[in-house]
């Protein structure tokens, strides 16, 4: 993760401190954080599919490119975006969009990354204090930060999950405050429940469905190359288990409406149009099959 500056101002061990307790209430090692004040944000040209940025925006670009893999991935914002430049700051230039996880604060008065801004002031104070008390970093055990006053403070601060109802410009950009009670909580544990709840096996289902009737060219190659429209397409439904995608695929072929190889079975035999999956066929052994 990379915080802008002015929160990392200090030395390594300052600048140590705080990207372990980012991490920490974050629950994985896998996010990037956008740091751009305000005057710094990027701006559409009009009538253009270029970005007016400034050399930060290019150096979050960056940051962000390195966790741009698929796997899911927290993308703090340091303040409370506006609707295009939350779009700009997870879509512009992204290969697996639709696998970051847009966390802002719950205050629109917060802004971490002005000085000024009585939140990150109060930041900075439990930045100190932290640091007062922080061990050598070769004795801190995993999850020390989240009971100290940095950890409590970022807690407090973080966050609302922010996510599109749809592929842009349909649909909505939908917020789900987060709530870390605990210390124990973390962001990652409370996205997952949350996927669970707003990405059932049916929206799937139902996506997969309208996908093939309207870009059947997607269905072609490996089962797994299905699971990619989900990571890379912003407003798809967002797989909480790569397998929710292999499962809608394996309805449609059940259905009749596709067909399935299983190159990987004696005989090669072909699913679907009248000769269901067999139930006994495992999701590992589905992956590895062809779609037709």
């Amino acid at each position: 993760m990379g915080p802008h500056e002015q929160v990392l101002e200090g030395d390594g061990h300052r600048r140590y401190l705080v990207l372990l307790a980012f991490e920490e209430i974050a629950g994985t090692s896998n996010g990037v954080i956008y740091d751009l004040p305000t005057t710094l944000r990027p701006e559409r040209i009009p009538g253009s599919i270029y970005v007016r940025g400034s050399s930060a925006w290019r150096d979050y670009l960056d940051a962000r490119e390195q966790v741009d893999t698929g796997d899911p991935a927290i993308l703090f914002s340091l303040r409370v975006l506006e609707n295009e430049e939350r779009q700009l700051a997870v879509d512009w230039g992204t290969t697996y969009a639709n696998s970051f996880f847009l966390i802002e604060p719950h205050d629109p008065a917060c802004d971490l990354s002005d000085p000024a801004n009585a939140w990150a002031r109060r930041m900075n104070e439990a930045i100190t204090a932290t640091l007062a008390v922080m061990p050598p970093q070769e004795s801190i055990t995993e999850g020390w930060t989240r009971t100290t006053p940095l950890g409590v403070f970022l807690r407090e601060v973080f966050g609302t999950w922010l996510y599109w109802s749809a592929p842009p410009p349909n649909g909505a950009i939908l917020p789900v405050p987060l709530d870390l009670r605990s210390s124990e909580d973390t962001l990652w544990g409370r996205l997952l429940a949350e996927l669970n709840d707003r990405f059932p096996q049916p929206a799937f289902d139902r996506a997969i469905a309208r996908l093939h009737a309207r870009e059947d060219e997607l269905f072609g190659g490996p089962v797994v190359r299905a699971r990619s429209v989900f990571r890379t397409r912003l407003g798809m439904p967002i797989l909480r288990d790569p397998r929710c995608a292999d499962h809608a695929l394996r309805r449609l072929a059940n259905q009749g409406e596709m067909s399935i190889i299983a190159t990987s079975l004696p005989g090669i035999p072909v699913y679907g149009h009248g000769s269901p999956v067999p139930d006994e066929i495992t999701d590992e052994e589905f992956s590895q099959f062809l779609m037709a």
